[in-house]
Protein backbone atom coordinates (compact mmCIF):
# COMPACT_ATOMS: atom_id res chain seq x y z
CA UNK A 1 0.00 0.00 0.00
CA UNK A 2 1.40 3.46 -1.06
CA UNK A 3 0.78 6.56 0.58
CA UNK A 4 1.19 10.36 0.12
CA UNK A 5 1.97 12.46 3.16
CA UNK A 6 0.84 16.45 3.41
CA UNK A 7 2.54 18.06 6.26
CA UNK A 8 1.69 21.61 6.73
CA UNK A 9 3.83 23.07 9.49
CA UNK A 10 4.87 26.73 10.87
CA UNK A 11 8.28 27.58 12.20
CA UNK A 12 10.69 30.71 11.88
CA UNK A 13 14.12 31.92 10.04
CA UNK A 14 17.33 33.90 11.32
CA UNK A 15 17.73 36.13 14.02
CA UNK A 16 14.95 38.52 13.58
CA UNK A 17 11.24 37.22 13.97
CA UNK A 18 9.90 36.04 10.63
CA UNK A 19 7.63 33.49 11.08
CA UNK A 20 7.09 30.75 7.85
CA UNK A 21 4.15 28.75 7.02
CA UNK A 22 5.26 25.48 4.70
CA UNK A 23 3.69 22.47 3.13
CA UNK A 24 5.44 19.40 2.08
CA UNK A 25 4.42 16.69 -0.33
CA UNK A 26 6.27 13.44 0.34
CA UNK A 27 5.48 10.30 -1.83
CA UNK A 28 7.50 7.42 -1.26
CA UNK A 29 9.44 5.60 -3.95
CA UNK A 30 9.91 2.76 -1.76
CA UNK A 31 11.06 1.93 2.05
CA UNK A 32 13.76 4.44 2.02
CA UNK A 33 13.63 7.06 -1.44
CA UNK A 34 11.30 9.11 -1.45
CA UNK A 35 10.24 12.45 -4.22
CA UNK A 36 8.94 15.60 -2.08
CA UNK A 37 7.40 19.08 -3.01
CA UNK A 38 7.81 21.84 -0.46
CA UNK A 39 6.59 25.30 -0.57
CA UNK A 40 7.26 28.09 2.36
CA UNK A 41 5.89 31.44 2.82
CA UNK A 42 8.21 33.79 5.40
CA UNK A 43 6.97 37.46 6.33
CA UNK A 44 8.55 39.83 8.80
CA UNK A 45 6.24 39.98 11.41
CA UNK A 46 7.95 43.10 13.47
CA UNK A 47 10.31 45.66 11.84
CA UNK A 48 14.05 44.74 11.88
CA UNK A 49 15.54 48.03 12.50
CA UNK A 50 15.53 49.51 16.19
CA UNK A 51 15.81 52.98 14.50
CA UNK A 52 12.53 55.37 14.77
CA UNK A 53 12.92 56.78 11.26
CA UNK A 54 13.35 53.73 9.23
CA UNK A 55 9.48 51.73 8.16
CA UNK A 56 9.55 48.66 6.79
CA UNK A 57 6.59 48.63 4.25
CA UNK A 58 6.99 44.80 4.10
CA UNK A 59 9.53 42.06 3.64
CA UNK A 60 8.59 38.72 2.93
CA UNK A 61 9.20 35.50 0.71
CA UNK A 62 8.30 32.56 -1.25
CA UNK A 63 9.72 29.77 -1.99
CA UNK A 64 9.21 26.30 -3.91
CA UNK A 65 11.42 23.26 -3.86
CA UNK A 66 11.16 20.01 -5.44
CA UNK A 67 13.90 16.99 -4.31
CA UNK A 68 14.77 13.48 -3.45
CA UNK A 69 14.93 12.07 0.44
CA UNK A 70 16.54 9.12 1.93
CA UNK A 71 15.06 7.86 4.98
CA UNK A 72 16.18 6.38 8.30
CA UNK A 73 13.87 4.58 10.74
CA UNK A 74 14.31 4.14 14.29
CA UNK A 75 12.91 0.75 16.19
CA UNK A 76 9.56 -0.78 15.40
CA UNK A 77 8.93 1.98 12.57
CA UNK A 78 8.08 4.74 14.92
CA UNK A 79 10.51 7.20 14.45
CA UNK A 80 11.85 8.42 10.61
CA UNK A 81 15.01 10.60 9.94
CA UNK A 82 15.20 11.77 6.06
CA UNK A 83 17.83 13.77 4.41
CA UNK A 84 16.20 15.77 1.20
CA UNK A 85 18.34 17.33 -1.13
CA UNK A 86 15.78 20.29 -2.73
CA UNK A 87 16.21 22.85 -5.75
CA UNK A 88 13.88 25.74 -7.08
CA UNK A 89 13.20 29.04 -7.16
CA UNK A 90 12.56 31.65 -4.30
CA UNK A 91 11.11 35.30 -5.01
CA UNK A 92 12.07 37.90 -1.82
CA UNK A 93 10.82 41.47 -1.90
CA UNK A 94 11.21 44.14 0.77
CA UNK A 95 10.79 47.68 0.97
CA UNK A 96 11.96 50.51 4.03
CA UNK A 97 11.65 53.80 4.30
CA UNK A 98 14.30 56.32 6.27
CA UNK A 99 12.62 59.34 6.80
CA UNK A 100 14.40 61.37 9.10
CA UNK A 101 13.34 65.44 9.63
CA UNK A 102 16.94 66.07 8.99
CA UNK A 103 17.33 64.05 5.97
CA UNK A 104 15.74 63.30 2.64
CA UNK A 105 13.36 60.83 2.19
CA UNK A 106 15.03 57.37 1.22
CA UNK A 107 12.59 54.90 -0.47
CA UNK A 108 14.42 51.28 -0.86
CA UNK A 109 12.70 48.83 -2.46
CA UNK A 110 13.64 45.27 -4.31
CA UNK A 111 11.59 42.33 -5.63
CA UNK A 112 14.23 39.26 -7.21
CA UNK A 113 13.91 35.84 -7.84
CA UNK A 114 16.45 33.81 -7.02
CA UNK A 115 17.71 29.72 -7.37
CA UNK A 116 16.58 28.24 -4.25
CA UNK A 117 18.72 25.00 -3.37
CA UNK A 118 20.14 23.05 0.03
CA UNK A 119 19.75 20.38 2.40
CA UNK A 120 16.85 19.27 4.60
CA UNK A 121 16.25 17.27 7.83
CA UNK A 122 13.27 15.91 8.98
CA UNK A 123 12.46 14.03 12.05
CA UNK A 124 8.77 12.60 11.87
CA UNK A 125 7.87 10.49 15.19
CA UNK A 126 4.44 8.48 14.89
CA UNK A 127 3.55 5.19 13.22
CA UNK A 128 0.46 5.58 12.10
CA UNK A 129 -1.74 7.88 9.91
CA UNK A 130 -0.35 11.45 11.80
CA UNK A 131 2.76 12.20 12.25
CA UNK A 132 5.12 14.94 14.40
CA UNK A 133 7.35 15.98 12.27
CA UNK A 134 10.00 18.59 12.50
CA UNK A 135 12.33 20.37 9.76
CA UNK A 136 15.76 22.31 9.44
CA UNK A 137 16.27 23.34 6.11
CA UNK A 138 19.80 24.48 5.52
CA UNK A 139 20.12 26.75 2.33
CA UNK A 140 23.21 26.40 0.25
CA UNK A 141 21.98 29.12 -2.68
CA UNK A 142 24.72 32.03 -3.33
CA UNK A 143 23.72 34.16 -0.25
CA UNK A 144 25.01 37.41 -2.42
CA UNK A 145 21.97 37.60 -4.79
CA UNK A 146 19.98 38.27 -1.86
CA UNK A 147 18.45 41.33 -1.13
CA UNK A 148 20.04 42.96 2.09
CA UNK A 149 16.62 42.16 3.86
CA UNK A 150 16.80 38.61 3.88
CA UNK A 151 20.51 38.19 4.88
CA UNK A 152 19.20 36.40 8.18
CA UNK A 153 17.34 33.90 6.45
CA UNK A 154 20.32 31.50 6.54
CA UNK A 155 18.40 28.52 8.66
CA UNK A 156 14.70 27.40 8.80
CA UNK A 157 12.81 25.59 11.49
CA UNK A 158 9.77 24.13 10.63
CA UNK A 159 7.31 22.01 13.25
CA UNK A 160 4.40 20.39 11.68
CA UNK A 161 2.67 17.52 11.33
CA UNK A 162 2.39 14.66 8.52
CA UNK A 163 -0.91 13.23 7.36
CA UNK A 164 -0.97 9.92 5.52
CA UNK A 165 -3.36 9.64 2.39
CA UNK A 166 -3.47 5.81 1.68
CA UNK A 167 -4.05 4.80 -1.62
CA UNK A 168 -4.84 1.38 -2.29
CA UNK A 169 -2.91 -1.38 -4.91
CA UNK A 170 -5.60 -3.50 -6.84
CA UNK A 171 -4.74 -6.29 -7.87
Amino acid sequence: MASLEIKPAIGGTGSSIKPTVSTMILYPLNHRFSVVSHSMFSFLLFRNSPQQYIKTHYNYSFSQKMGLGYSLYGKKGKSRHTLLALGGIKHVAFKETMDNPELEKVTVSTRNTVPDYGLMYEFSLGKKRCTFDTRLYLPLSPIRYYPLGTLTNLAYLEMGIGIKLYKIKKE
